[in-house]
């Protein structure tokens, strides 16, 4: 397979991406409670990366704007690879590189729901059991956080809804 080229997420790919959504996950995805989410976050494109190979839309990590109680965050999903581009570790190169984006946002934290074996890796860890609450159930192992900077977890509690309109 070719190497594939990460670039940030671009409103010319969203097409494409929702078919590369719609094959990774099928109509169940809009039943997630992470769909929820993504209703009332802002997507920052900026910081979202899609993988093209051969020019062709093949993956996306799409990282939305947040906050959770008082406090900006970020968070990541969802994370998808077509499939036939899947098992080669696209999904851990598009992870890396949103993370790495999301470094440099002044941000505190990301959260996702997800498989711990694959967000591990990246410094995600479990969420306390009532410490954050989304708008809709959670397996407690699925959701997770990662510090973006130091002490970046410290005051973060409280439900995850629609970030405050930036001043």
């Amino acid at each position: 397979m070719p190497s594939p080229v990460l670039v940030p997420d671009d409103p010319r790919f969203d097409a494409s991406l929702e078919h590369v959504l719609n094959s990774a996950f099928g109509p169940g995805r809009f039943s997630k409670v992470s769909e929820r989410v993504r209703e009332f976050a802002t997507l920052d494109r900026t910081l979202s990366r899609v993988a093209l190979i051969d020019g062709v839309v093949s993956g996306c990590c799409r990282i939305y704007r947040i906050d959770i109680g008082q406090t900006p965050a970020l968070f990541l999903g969802p994370l998808a690879v077509a499939p036939d581009a899947q098992g080669a570790g696209l999904g851990q190169e598009l992870v890396g590189a949103s993370l790495k984006a999301s470094e440099t946002s002044g941000l505190g934290a990301v959260i996702v729901v997800g498989q711990p074996w694959m967000f591990a890796p990246f410094g995600f860890s479990e969420i306390p059991r009532d410490r954050v609450t989304m708008p809709g159930p959670v397996e407690n192992r699925r959701f997770q956080w990662r510090a973006l900077a130091a002490n970046g977890l410290e005051n973060l509690a409280g439900a995850v809804r629609a970030p405050r309109a930036a001043s």
